[in-house]
């Protein structure tokens, strides 16, 4: 009987069965090794800032644009040199100055194959208040195309500030223009405002959802309503950070929880990846 294939966590896979424990870093890399002599295809990244909140509270720590660097390089090195038609940057003015934004966009354009074509999707999510003139020039000028609106319950009240800064967007060519709506306990709480943002904003799509995801792009467009789970990008996607979760082909990777670990990884030129499972 046949079975189809599914994502497994790493630490199930067919090869490791007989390992009782966690994979040993040796497995990791020797997996990852495999995918990287794979028929190459185009792999989607994920950069998510907030995972480098607690940068702020520790203490001789490489700054969060010099730690995404050598995440970068790293993930090259066992992936390829790969053409990325995704790329998703979260809210990279909270924790990344404009200089370090600058040195990861050219880390992942030295590292990866940033593709120029008109239907790539490099996408940026920044909450509204941190949308302005100089910001949305910078991310035009680093090559990003999409920009997605994040917006929490409380912004939807103020809808000729989503309309302005909507416009002030729009007016750098940007492909495509999305509003997130942070989710609410009952969605009903949020139906007059999402029908009050599609009439009057009309962007391309409405996410409602709590983070940022990498989603189908097939599926992002003509106005659509998307809830979190539905078009989830869940193949050949490198999600970097403390605790970004990774899936190649059929392997599930995280990398550690812990910023301790995630960093001293790093410094030690090896991925900070968990070769424990993802759960027990």
């Amino acid at each position: 009987m046949q079975m189809n294939e599914s994502k497994s966590n790493i630490a199930e896979h067919p090869t490791l069965s007989r390992l009782q424990g966690k994979v040993t870093e040796f497995e990791v890399i020797r997996l990852l090794e495999k995918y990287r002599h794979h028929p190459t295809r185009p792999i989607s990244i994920s950069i998510d800032c907030n995972s480098f909140a607690w940068v702020n509270e520790a203490d001789g720590i490489s700054p969060p644009g010099r730690l995404l660097s050598k995440e970068i390089s790293l993930w090259s090195e066992a992936v390829g040199h790969r053409t990325v038609d995704t790329l998703l940057l979260c809210f990279p003015f909270r924790y990344l100055k404009p200089y370090e934004l600058t040195e990861v966009m050219h880390a992942l354009a030295s590292r990866f194959s940033l593709s120029e074509t008109s239907d790539r999707c490099h996408r940026v999510a920044t909450h509204i208040d941190e949308i302005n003139g100089d910001h949305v020039a910078l991310l035009k000028g680093l090559g990003f195309n999409h920009y997605q609106i994040v917006l929490s319950r409380d912004d939807l009240e103020d809808i000729q500030k989503i309309e302005e800064v909507t416009k002030l967007i729009r007016q750098y060519s940007f492909s495509g223009v999305g509003i997130q709506i942070h989710d609410a306990d009952c969605l009903d709480d949020l139906r007059e405002h999402v029908i009050d943002v599609k009439t009057k904003v009309q962007p391309d799509y409405i996410y409602i959802g709590c983070l940022p995801k990498l989603l189908n792009r097939e599926m992002v467009g003509g106005g659509a309503i998307i809830f979190d789970g539905e078009y989830d990008l869940e193949e050949d996607c490198i999600n970097m950070g403390v605790e970004g979760t990774s899936y190649l082909q059929s392997l599930v990777l995280q990398n550690f929880c812990n910023p301790e670990r995630y960093v001293s990884a790093l410094e030690a030129g090896k991925l900070p990846v968990n070769p424990g499972p993802l759960s027990l």
